[in-house]
């Protein structure tokens, strides 16, 4: 059996809620039509934490955080500083295995493969990107058409034309992740509520959809269809969140058991607990180890508290999540539509990220397509982490040697 090419296709930000409600009004049908020809997971999950670069490179590896060293950002007690993580990508990703071997890959604004193996200018391992200086969905989409269709691109000041198309094309869109921010993006202008701000999701994923059926249209004209395995799916969803942050009323509440609490830059030489909160979540470290009987009641309180829906402990975090070592002592997600943020949210408008543990973050969209694809429903609870691993063992018996993620042969005939 010939190996099958690759074309992965993360599309930032799409919350499987999205897709839902969408389909449960009668849209999308496009959409769910093509589903019907692959695999739709309806079960699929991101995992901690649920940002941007950090599962960008779960994905991409197969493994989580103690492989990547990747959880967006953490706290050292030595040099009382934050550490962001930016583009840490220390896990073996499925560019470099391809690589290794001697196939060709090609990257499409998927950034976290920029310089980790793919560069400007270099034919077999080529990042791409769109001309237009702020590109949105159809730049981006237009250049792998141009690839199918065996037309030039461009790659940094070189133009390549590809006679075969390449055994892995990584294409990444951001237009969800913009607009579920509710940030002003590509004429849309920041929403004073959900509702306005939906309708300019459904209406950009109206878009999308015409462009992953004109993809699949033009695979099956160019005959590459049964010899490629398309993924389409998306790093986390979206959670909303408004008007007051509780970081204040937290670090309150620690400081009433006579444990002195402090954010990173009021750290004093007192200080026994950190609270370094992301947007919506906040992550506690201890800047001195706690006495069993403090960590006790710190445990106990932090259960109490009816703003929080969710505490995770280092050690679950660890065994669960497989959590890098340098994390929190523990992670704090707070209901639904409540947040951690370092400041007040202005009440005349809503907020919105994906470093949550509701529903509308941690499900996530996914679809299998290609000829090789067994056209069914998954109803398998599943993580982002096990979606590459898979495809690569079939398309081509390869590994990535950091995977962890599980490998899934029941997706394909």
């Amino acid at each position: 059996m010939n190996d099958k090419k690759i074309i992965y296709i993360n599309l930032d930000g799409f919350s499987y809620s999205y897709f839902e409600r969408i389909k449960k009004n009668g849209g999308l049908q496009r959409l769910c039509t093509l589903a019907q020809e692959g695999m739709l997971f309806k079960n699929l999950y991101s995992g901690l934490v649920s940002i941007t670069n950090p599962m960008q490179s779960a994905i991409l590896s197969g493994a989580w955080s103690n492989k990547t060293h990747n959880f967006y950002q953490h706290y050292d007690p030595v040099t009382r500083k934050v550490i962001k993580h930016f583009r840490t990508f220390d896990a073996e990703n499925i560019a470099e295995v391809f690589v290794k071997n001697k196939k060709k890959v090609v990257s499409i604004h998927q950034f976290m493969l920029e310089n980790n193996p793919c560069r400007e200018g270099e034919f077999d391992c080529a990042y791409i990107k769109a001309n237009a200086l702020r590109s949105t969905y159809l730049e981006r989409f237009s250049i792998l058409k141009k690839l199918i269709l065996k037309e030039p691109v461009k790659s940094g000041d070189k133009y390549f034309v590809y006679d075969e198309f390449p055994d892995l094309v990584a294409l990444y869109i951001d237009d969800l992740d913009s607009l579920g921010h509710n940030n002003d993006y590509d004429g849309y202008p920041k929403r004073h509520s959900q509702e306005e701000r939906f309708k300019d999701i459904e209406k950009r994923l109206k878009g999308i959809e015409t462009e992953l059926v004109s993809l699949v249209d033009l695979c099956k004209a160019e005959g590459i269809y049964d010899e490629v395995i398309i993924l389409v799916t998306t790093d986390h969803g979206m959670t909303p969140f408004f008007g007051k942050s509780m970081l204040h009323e937290l670090i309150r509440e620690i400081n009433a058991l006579g444990i002195k609490a402090d954010t990173p830059d009021t750290v004093d030489d007192g200080t026994q607990v950190v609270a370094l909160p992301y947007t919506i979540e906040c992550s506690l470290y201890y800047q001195k180890p706690l006495p069993d009987d403090k960590e006790e009641q710190l445990t106990t309180l932090l259960n109490s508290l009816d703003y929080i829906e969710m505490v995770f402990p280092k050690y679950r975090m660890i065994d669960e999540f497989g959590f890098d070592e340098q994390g929190p002592q523990f992670l704090l997600s707070p209901k639904y539509g409540l947040h951690f943020y370092h400041r007040d949210l202005d009440e005349e408008y809503f907020g919105a990220s994906h470093d949550s543990f509701d529903e509308t973050s941690q499900h996530i969209f996914g679809l299998l397509l290609g000829g090789s694809v067994l056209p069914s429903e998954c109803d398998e609870k599943i993580y982002a982490i096990d979606l590459l691993p898979s495809v690569l063992k079939h398309a081509s018996g390869l590994i990535m040697k950091d995977a962890t993620g599980k490998v899934f042969k029941n997706w394909f005939m």
